[in-house]
C-alpha cells in the first residue's frame, strides 16, 4: 500500500476529527484544527493511502492522488492552470506537533483502526521528526499510555526515552500516561541513526513519500 504525507488542509479536518475521537474516545477534548492550521508554532501532517485503498475503504471520499499528480502536471506542460484542489482525499492518520523553545512535542498520532499495522503511524513519525529537524528543535517529546507497548516500542527504535509518568492523563479511563523524550536530534550522530531508520522503513514498506 502506498502512502504519502502532505500538510493538513481545510477539507481534511472532518476526517482528522473522526480519527482522533476513534483514537482517544468521545471524551478527549477535540484540537481545534481550523484555528491551528495558520499556527506558525505548529505543524499538522496526514498520510493518505494510494487511490485503491482509498477507494475500498471511503469512495465517497478518495480522490486518486496519482492521477491528480499527472493531470496537474500536464496542465502545467500546456501552460494551463491547475485546477484548484478541494476535494478530501482519504486520510489514513494524522499527527499534531508544537514547537516550544527548542522542544518539539508531538500531541497526537493517530491511525485509523482498520488501517494500523502497515507503517502509517511509523511514517507518520519519521515526517513529524523531519519537519522538527528543519524547524530547528533540538529534542522531541510526546505522552503515550503507560499500556500501548507497541507505541512505546516504536518510539524506542527513535530514541526516545521514558523520563517521567502524567498520572491520570487520558479521560476515558484516568490511565497514566508516560512521558518520553529524545537525545539531541540536531547532531551529526542523530542525523546519521536517522537515516538509516528511514532507509530500514523504506526497504519493508515502500518510499517515503511527502507532498511537502
Amino acid at each position: 500500500m502506498e502512502v504519502f504525507l502532505r500538510r493538513l488542509k481545510t477539507e481534511d479536518i472532518d476526517q482528522v476529527v473522526e480519527i482522533e475521537k476513534e483514537a482517544f474516545s468521545p471524551l478527549w477534548i477535540s484540537t481545534p484544527f481550523k484555528r491551528e492550521l495558520n499556527n506558525q508554532y505548529a505543524c499538522y501532517l496526514v498520510a493518505c493511502p494510494d487511490d485503491e485503498t482509498a477507494q475500498a475503504e471511503s469512495p465517497t471520499v478518495a480522490r486518486r492522488p496519482l492521477l491528480k499528480r499527472i493531470a496537474r502536471g500536464v496542465d502545467g506542460l500546456m501552460g494551463r492552470k491547475p485546477k484548484p484542489e478541494t476535494a478530501a482525499e482519504y486520510v489514513a492518520g494524522y499527527v499534531s506537533v508544537w514547537y516550544q523553545g527548542d522542544e518539539a512535542h508531538i500531541t497526537e498520532i493517530a491511525v485509523r483502526e482498520n488501517l494500523r499495522g502497515r507503517g502509517i503511524g511509523e511514517l507518520l513519525l519519521i515526517g513529524s521528526m523531519r519537519e522538527a529537524v528543519k524547524y530547528g528543535s533540538k529534542v522531541m517529546t510526546l505522552e503515550a499510555r503507560v499500556s500501548n507497548f507497541i507505541a512505546q516500542r516504536l518510539y524506542e527504535k527513535y530514541d526516545f526515552e521514558i523520563v517521567n509518568t502524567r498520572k491520570g492523563y487520558y479521560s476515558d479511563n484516568r490511565e497514566d500516561a508516560v512521558i518520553m523524550t529524545t537525545c539531541p536530534i540536531d547532531t551529526e550522530e542523530y542525523g546519521r541513526k536517522f537515516k538509516g531508520l528511514q532507509e530500514t522503513y523504506t526497504n519493508r514498506w515502500g518510499e517515503i513519500q511527502f507532498d511537502g
